[in-house]
């Protein structure tokens, strides 16, 4: 799901790709938010491990990826609302052969909301627009894509290791919007997930993104993240 908020934590999140070229495919990444002051902060994202098998299902390569680096800016917050506007400079530090090696700009508005009890709804919508490096070879498309989740809170903070127990489904469609594929087909996923507060501001994510269109990259990705609040 979109952030819509600010953060001062990092992230190590593994993903494991079902169907990928008709094989599995394997992700490692760190993510890490660092507030400069109250209306600027700077997400960093090191992709540590990218693994994909080739067109044929066979023949897989595990490289590094593309790092991205991401100014945000918080636009309004109050005690219900946030919005922000996050701009993602995507670097071409990986291999094509995992659909990496790409240069693109990313701008993002985001929101964060919570008007009833433990109810949170978050979301968002913006751009990814590739403009060098290997964009043929990679894959690389421009596309609009927009998020919308939401979660509810059922535990308190305390309640270790079940403390801000949240559970959630995050919408995201993503649309293409050049030439340079075959087809231009909406891409939807839905993505059920939940978070766990285990104590000392550690806290343990998991979630599993399904496609609901077709035709689709791959069949299911599961996820999961430790993450430290600092």
């Amino acid at each position: 799901a979109y952030d819509g908020v600010f953060y001062r934590l990092s992230i190590a999140t593994f993903g494991w790709q079902h169907g990928i070229n008709g094989g599995d495919g394997y992700n490692n990444n760190l993510i890490s938010y660092t507030p400069l002051n109250q209306r600027f902060e700077i997400q960093t994202d090191i992709p540590i491990m990218t693994s994909t098998p080739g067109a044929s299902g066979s023949g897989s390569e595990t490289n590094f990826g593309d790092f991205t680096i991401s100014p945000r800016i918080m636009l309004s917050e109050s005690k219900n609302v946030t919005q922000l506007f996050s701009l993602a400079f995507r670097t071409p530090t990986g291999d094509v052969f995992n659909g990496n090696h790409v240069a693109s700009i990313g701008p993002k508005y985001q929101f964060w909301a919570n008007s009833w009890k433990g109810l949170v709804v978050r979301g968002g919508a913006g751009f990814e627009i590739p403009y060098s490096g290997d964009i043929t070879r990679s894959g690389a498309r421009s596309f609009f894509e927009t998020n919308l989740a939401v979660g509810y809170y059922f535990t308190p903070h305390d309640y270790t290791p079940v403390g801000d127990l949240v559970g959630y489904v995050s919408t995201t469609i993503r649309q293409p919007i050049d030439n340079r594929g075959t087809s231009s087909n909406t891409f939807v996923t839905l993505t059920p997930g939940f978070r766990t507060h285990v104590g000392n501001n550690w806290y343990l994510l998991g979630a599993v993104e399904v496609p609901v269109t077709s035709p689709t990259p791959y069949d299911y990705q599961v996820q999961a993240g430790i993450m430290k609040v600092y």
